[in-house]
């Protein structure tokens, strides 16, 4: 029992995370580069995410998505130190899934 309210919960957050990627993908402008959101794991999760990444046409359009996911400059480098034989489009993938999973989170802790 407990463990299918634990598979319940986990179903529950990726539906809302699924919600808050389409939002931000939306209103950044760049809907035809969502992730597909149909995985299972995190890496596939992450490799979804790796795609669009490589997607997005220019630099003006990834700095719009990130501003509105709400990744800096200096997460960006901080992260990239820590991880340096990583692609760039890989560690901004990531940091992507990490903030949309904290404002899902976050928008759960406030509303109770």
């Amino acid at each position: 029992m407990a463990e299918d309210l634990i598979l319940l919960q986990i179903q529950e957050r990726f539906e809302k995370f699924k919600q808050q990627t389409y939002k931000d993908f939306e209103l950044a402008g760049v809907l035809e580069h969502l992730p597909y959101l149909d995985t299972t794991t995190l890496q596939d999760l992450q490799q979804e995410f790796y795609q669009s990444v490589l997607r997005l046409e220019n630099v003006h359009t990834l700095k719009n998505l990130l501003y509105r996911i709400d990744i800096t400059e200096l997460q960006i480098k901080q992260a990239a130190q820590k991880e340096p034989e990583l692609p760039l489009q890989q560690i901004i993938a990531q940091l992507m899934i990490k903030r949309i999973l904290q404002k899902v989170i976050l928008k759960e802790l406030y509303s109770k």
